[in-house]
């Protein structure tokens, strides 16, 4: 997991919101929270969510800590700065592999983003054929990636002759990168592609899906304080389901809402839709019966290539680090919720809409 969070948006929020058919003056109560891909629509439910009401109609506000730096994320869930943080498969396993005492209590992705992409028209089609190659990388931790990857066909990078190398996330230089073949394929996550893609060059995901089918950001909270923080937490998370959703029901219209909130993300209203299409039908689709629903089998199963690489000393107990005791207040919601959400949006911002 990549990704730069936004500018905090702190400070004591007070407003008026409704609830049902009461309506009353009420402090908002604040949530810190850290994500990745602040500045990308691929991380489309922080801003739906924000956008279409769940959080405020929850009572709660919402603040996404800045993450401009090097300092892991687990380390701001630790000092009690951030209340949740959203940590990817890889950083989850070597917090608890340390002793960290953390709680995964909602899978955001069951896909992960993360995977190898090549230019459409390479002639390179699946792993198999990246012998001899040099594979560009957004960052260090994208070497994870790479290396399990070529694990799944039975290779190494030694007994591949594959070279990594660092190009950093930003999305013309990745694509020239690709384009003029200093790097013969790119390992990275959603928002790098994105970028990509908004450079004007068209991609191929080569990633074997059997390699992707894990929980590729887990949103995280820290396990002593976990239950003076449970109400805000489940509030957060109700908000968070409503918003995913809303990308299956009206995908369109979450398009919309992610090109109100950042709109040169939509300079191209092509690359915006093939963003958000990932995102609700790949990266983000509900792959379980409850959003956010847990998978002890899943997260047991990727281990051994980070057990196999040192990036954890053992294979680690699932019951340890998964807390599922908020997945039914996470989808304590109706459809026509969702609905009615949608519409007073669609109602109040017609001139935004994409046709």
């Amino acid at each position: 997991m990549k990704g730069f969070i936004s500018s905090a948006l702190l400070g004591a929020a007070v407003g008026t919101m409704t609830l049902g058919s009461f309506a009353w003056a009420q402090e908002l109560q604040e949530v810190n929270i850290m994500t990745p891909n602040r500045g990308s629509c691929s991380m489309y439910p922080q801003f739906v969510t924000d956008k279409l009401g769940f959080w405020e109609k929850e009572g709660i506000k919402v603040n996404l800590l800045p993450s401009e730096t090097t300092v892991p994320y687990i380390a701001f869930l630790e000092n009690g700065d951030a209340d949740l943080v959203m940590l990817d498969s890889g950083q989850v396993l070597q917090a608890v592999d340390v002793g960290k005492p953390i709680k995964v209590v909602y899978e955001a992705f069951n896909f992960a983003p993360e995977g190898i992409v090549v230019t459409a028209d390479s002639p390179i089609q699946g792993l198999a054929d990246l012998k001899g190659t040099t594979i560009g990388m957004a960052s260090d931790r994208d070497l994870i990636t790479t290396v399990i990857a070529l694990d799944s066909i039975g290779e190494t990078l030694e007994s591949f002759n594959v070279t990594t190398v660092v190009v950093g996330d930003s999305g013309p230089v990745m694509a020239s990168a690709l384009t003029n073949k200093t790097i013969d394929a790119f390992a990275g996550g959603a928002s790098d592609r994105a970028g990509i893609e908004a450079a004007g060059v068209q991609i191929r995901n080569i990633t074997p899906p059997e390699v992707s089918q894990n929980p590729g950001n887990s949103l995280t909270a820290w396990g002593p304080t976990i239950e003076e923080k449970r109400p805000l937490i489940e509030k957060l998370l109700r908000g968070w389901a409503q918003a995913q959703h809303a990308g299956v029901v009206d995908t369109k219209l979450v398009a919309s809402v992610c090109r109100d909130a950042l709109p040169e993300q939509f300079e191209n209203i092509q690359n915006g839709l093939r963003m958000i299409n990932n995102s609700v039908y790949s990266t983000q689709l509900r792959r379980t019966k409850d959003y956010g629903e847990l998978q002890p089998d899943v997260w047991s199963k990727i281990q051994a290539p980070y057990v196999k690489q040192k990036e954890i000393s053992k294979e680690l107990d699932p019951s340890g680090f998964l807390d599922d005791s908020f997945i039914e207040a996470a989808n304590a919601w109706t459809l026509m919720d969702v609905k009615n959400a949608i519409q007073a949006w669609k109602d109040a911002n017609a001139d935004k809409i994409i046709n």
